[in-house]
């Protein structure tokens, strides 16, 4: 395969899965209006669901997005009063968040929403071929970029 070829052939993969990425992502985004919650703030819910007490850098590690980002997201989820921050003992500059009573609520109902907006997506894709796409894409984490993969603990 010649240079020109091989460049086209990336930019098309990327594109397409620029493309899958956006529009998967407008999917869910829309079905989440009516919860008044973007990604970012469903995201914390989902990881303070699985892991209370984690702090804005390791929200901001495990979901790939900024320490900027998740400092809206968590400000935003504690004025509407599903998050709480709470000093660390060990560590009076570090804050825990963790998800109140109402939180668990909404976590509960947002992310059963967000997955079923994610069926919907992913739907056309048989079970066998949903899998054959998270071990492809996997293993271009891993080992094309030499990057960890976090695993989602929710299951779809």
């Amino acid at each position: 395969m010649d240079t020109q070829a091989g460049l086209e052939l990336t930019d098309n993969i990327l594109w397409l899965l620029k493309q899958a990425f956006y529009y998967s992502l407008t999917t869910i985004n829309d079905a989440m209006k009516m919860h008044g919650v973007s990604t970012a703030q469903i995201g914390v819910l989902r990881q303070l669901s699985n892991e209370p007490g984690l702090s804005g850098a390791e929200l901001a590690r495990r979901l790939l997005i900024s320490p900027q980002g998740v400092q809206l997201a968590l400000t935003a989820l504690e004025k509407r009063g599903f998050v709480e921050r709470k000093q660390d003992p060990q560590h009076a500059r570090i804050l825990r968040a963790h998800l109140t009573g109402e939180g668990r609520k909404v976590a509960e109902t947002v992310v059963s929403e967000a997955i079923s907006a994610h069926q919907d997506v992913f739907g056309v894709l048989t079970a066998d071929e949903q899998q054959t796409l998270r071990e492809l894409l996997g293993r271009v984490v891993e080992k094309g970029t030499g990057h960890e993969l976090f695993i989602d603990h929710v299951e779809s």
